[in-house]
Protein backbone atom coordinates (compact mmCIF):
# COMPACT_ATOMS: atom_id res chain seq x y z
CA UNK A 1 0.00 0.00 0.00
CA UNK A 2 1.56 3.25 -1.11
CA UNK A 3 1.03 6.63 0.43
CA UNK A 4 0.28 9.21 -2.20
CA UNK A 5 0.57 12.80 -1.11
CA UNK A 6 -1.69 15.63 -2.15
CA UNK A 7 -0.53 19.25 -2.55
CA UNK A 8 -0.57 19.88 1.21
CA UNK A 9 1.00 16.52 2.07
CA UNK A 10 -2.31 14.81 2.86
CA UNK A 11 -2.84 11.15 1.99
CA UNK A 12 -4.91 10.87 -1.21
CA UNK A 13 -4.42 7.14 -1.83
CA UNK A 14 -8.09 6.39 -1.04
CA UNK A 15 -9.46 8.92 -3.50
CA UNK A 16 -10.55 7.32 -6.75
CA UNK A 17 -11.01 10.61 -8.63
CA UNK A 18 -8.57 13.33 -7.67
CA UNK A 19 -10.70 15.92 -9.47
CA UNK A 20 -13.44 15.24 -6.88
CA UNK A 21 -11.46 15.11 -3.63
CA UNK A 22 -14.52 16.10 -1.58
CA UNK A 23 -16.59 13.29 -3.17
CA UNK A 24 -19.23 15.78 -4.25
CA UNK A 25 -20.21 13.59 -7.19
CA UNK A 26 -21.49 11.00 -4.70
CA UNK A 27 -24.01 13.60 -3.49
CA UNK A 28 -25.42 14.26 -6.96
CA UNK A 29 -28.25 12.37 -8.62
CA UNK A 30 -27.84 10.71 -11.98
CA UNK A 31 -29.91 13.51 -13.54
CA UNK A 32 -27.72 16.20 -12.00
CA UNK A 33 -24.57 14.45 -13.22
CA UNK A 34 -26.11 14.18 -16.70
CA UNK A 35 -26.86 17.92 -16.78
CA UNK A 36 -23.30 18.67 -15.71
CA UNK A 37 -21.83 16.40 -18.37
CA UNK A 38 -24.04 17.87 -21.10
CA UNK A 39 -22.95 21.42 -20.21
CA UNK A 40 -19.33 20.31 -19.83
CA UNK A 41 -19.39 18.77 -23.31
CA UNK A 42 -20.91 21.92 -24.80
CA UNK A 43 -18.27 24.04 -23.07
CA UNK A 44 -15.47 21.87 -24.42
CA UNK A 45 -16.85 21.73 -27.97
CA UNK A 46 -18.35 25.21 -28.48
CA UNK A 47 -16.83 27.61 -25.96
CA UNK A 48 -13.21 26.72 -25.26
CA UNK A 49 -12.13 26.58 -28.91
CA UNK A 50 -13.29 30.19 -29.51
CA UNK A 51 -12.17 31.93 -26.33
CA UNK A 52 -8.83 33.26 -27.58
CA UNK A 53 -10.25 34.66 -30.84
CA UNK A 54 -13.24 36.25 -29.10
CA UNK A 55 -10.92 37.86 -26.58
CA UNK A 56 -8.42 39.02 -29.20
CA UNK A 57 -11.20 40.49 -31.35
CA UNK A 58 -13.08 41.99 -28.40
CA UNK A 59 -16.35 40.33 -29.36
CA UNK A 60 -19.07 38.40 -27.60
CA UNK A 61 -20.11 35.27 -29.56
CA UNK A 62 -23.77 36.15 -30.19
CA UNK A 63 -24.06 33.08 -32.38
CA UNK A 64 -23.97 30.99 -29.19
CA UNK A 65 -27.16 32.57 -27.80
CA UNK A 66 -29.58 30.30 -29.71
CA UNK A 67 -27.41 27.29 -28.88
CA UNK A 68 -27.46 28.19 -25.19
CA UNK A 69 -31.25 28.40 -25.46
CA UNK A 70 -31.42 24.98 -27.10
CA UNK A 71 -29.08 23.64 -24.42
CA UNK A 72 -31.66 24.75 -21.87
CA UNK A 73 -29.45 27.00 -19.74
CA UNK A 74 -31.29 30.28 -20.35
CA UNK A 75 -33.90 30.56 -17.64
CA UNK A 76 -33.24 26.97 -16.67
CA UNK A 77 -34.44 27.59 -13.11
CA UNK A 78 -37.82 28.89 -14.31
CA UNK A 79 -40.77 26.58 -14.76
CA UNK A 80 -43.40 26.79 -17.49
CA UNK A 81 -43.64 28.79 -20.72
CA UNK A 82 -41.05 26.55 -22.32
CA UNK A 83 -38.52 27.01 -19.51
CA UNK A 84 -36.85 23.82 -18.25
CA UNK A 85 -37.71 24.16 -14.54
CA UNK A 86 -34.39 22.72 -13.35
CA UNK A 87 -33.29 22.66 -9.72
CA UNK A 88 -30.93 25.11 -8.04
CA UNK A 89 -28.30 22.36 -7.95
CA UNK A 90 -28.58 21.78 -11.70
CA UNK A 91 -28.41 25.54 -12.32
CA UNK A 92 -25.31 25.76 -10.12
CA UNK A 93 -23.64 22.87 -11.92
CA UNK A 94 -24.40 24.44 -15.30
CA UNK A 95 -23.02 27.79 -14.16
CA UNK A 96 -19.88 26.12 -12.82
CA UNK A 97 -19.24 24.32 -16.11
CA UNK A 98 -19.85 27.45 -18.20
CA UNK A 99 -17.58 29.45 -15.88
CA UNK A 100 -14.84 26.87 -16.40
CA UNK A 101 -15.04 27.73 -20.10
CA UNK A 102 -15.57 31.49 -20.04
CA UNK A 103 -16.82 33.81 -17.32
CA UNK A 104 -18.41 36.18 -19.85
CA UNK A 105 -20.64 33.46 -21.26
CA UNK A 106 -21.57 32.29 -17.75
CA UNK A 107 -22.42 35.90 -16.88
CA UNK A 108 -24.55 36.22 -20.02
CA UNK A 109 -26.51 33.10 -19.05
CA UNK A 110 -26.98 34.32 -15.47
CA UNK A 111 -28.09 37.83 -16.44
CA UNK A 112 -30.38 36.59 -19.19
CA UNK A 113 -32.07 34.09 -16.90
CA UNK A 114 -32.03 35.89 -13.58
CA UNK A 115 -32.63 39.47 -14.64
CA UNK A 116 -34.40 39.47 -17.98
CA UNK A 117 -36.36 36.24 -17.98
CA UNK A 118 -37.17 36.16 -14.26
CA UNK A 119 -38.62 39.67 -14.44
CA UNK A 120 -40.92 38.64 -17.28
CA UNK A 121 -41.77 35.33 -15.58
CA UNK A 122 -42.62 37.00 -12.28
CA UNK A 123 -44.15 40.34 -13.27
CA UNK A 124 -45.01 40.12 -16.94
CA UNK A 125 -48.53 39.86 -18.26
CA UNK A 126 -49.71 36.54 -19.62
CA UNK A 127 -49.31 37.97 -23.12
CA UNK A 128 -45.69 39.00 -22.40
CA UNK A 129 -44.88 35.60 -20.92
CA UNK A 130 -46.33 33.81 -23.96
CA UNK A 131 -44.44 36.10 -26.34
CA UNK A 132 -41.02 36.33 -24.70
CA UNK A 133 -40.32 33.23 -22.64
CA UNK A 134 -40.81 30.29 -25.05
CA UNK A 135 -37.87 29.90 -27.37
CA UNK A 136 -35.71 32.46 -25.58
CA UNK A 137 -33.51 34.06 -26.81
CA UNK A 138 -35.07 35.71 -29.84
CA UNK A 139 -33.06 34.76 -32.90
CA UNK A 140 -33.44 38.15 -34.58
Amino acid sequence: MSNEAGPNGSDISGISDVSDVLAIDSLLSAGELAVRERIRDFTEQRIRPGIAAWYDNGVFPLELAPELGELGVLGMHLDGYGCPGRSAVEYGLAAMELEAGDSGIRTFVSVQGSLAMTAIHKWGSEEQKQEWLPGWPPVN
